[in-house]
């Protein structure tokens, strides 16, 4: 069996699977304050559907982290103990997603919060020290969004958003490459 296709057909489920949502997002609400109030926008205008953030969290978690994990541990220097950071970025993630209605008590909003900087701090540590050779995708996508934003005039009122946006699609482009070209890494 061949795991490189494997792992290439997950990673393009993935991107497809937060583009789709991306794109429903920005479609039905224009554009919301940060990735976890949209929990809260499905929720309201289909009543029910605001477990599809959760639901897409989970997904990512249980897909595309342990791959960005197994592509740590595969090299062959001193990074490959910076597999730690993937597996925290996961598990902060999925505490996330379990903190999802995080609006109905002073508790949930500051757990919320904290682990969701947590994911992004252990994302860009890792871009930083053990992906500084792939940083490039973290970079490229931090400025795609700030012109998108900046197009849109948003960047000011939902900066949130389009740096949580940039985080994702950086890390599930820069699988998708390694999986492609494994000396990218």
């Amino acid at each position: 069996m061949n795991w490189s296709l494997i792992i290439t057909i997950v990673l393009i489920l993935d991107i497809l699977a937060f583009a789709a949502y991306e794109y429903a997002v920005l479609t039905y609400f224009c554009i919301p304050n940060n990735l976890s109030n949209t929990y809260y926008h499905f929720d309201r205008r289909f009543r029910g559907y605001g477990k599809l953030f959760p639901t897409l969290l989970y997904f990512l978690s249980v897909t595309a982290l342990p791959i960005w994990t197994y592509f740590t541990w595969r090299l062959p220097d001193w990074r490959a103990y910076g597999a730690i950071m993937p597996i925290l970025a996961a598990i902060c993630l999925t505490l996330v997603g379990l903190s999802a209605r995080y609006k109905k008590s002073d508790f949930r909003i500051y757990f919320h919060y904290t682990v969701a900087i947590m994911a992004g701090f252990f994302t860009v540590l890792w871009f930083l020290t053990v992906g500084y050779r792939v940083c490039y995708f973290l970079i490229s996508f931090i400025f795609i969004m700030i012109v998108i934003g900046a197009l849109t005039r948003t960047i000011r009122i939902y900066p949130l958003f389009w740096f949580e946006s940039a985080g994702f699609f950086a890390v599930l482009f820069m699988l998708l490459t390694v999986s492609l070209v494994p000396t990218a890494l």
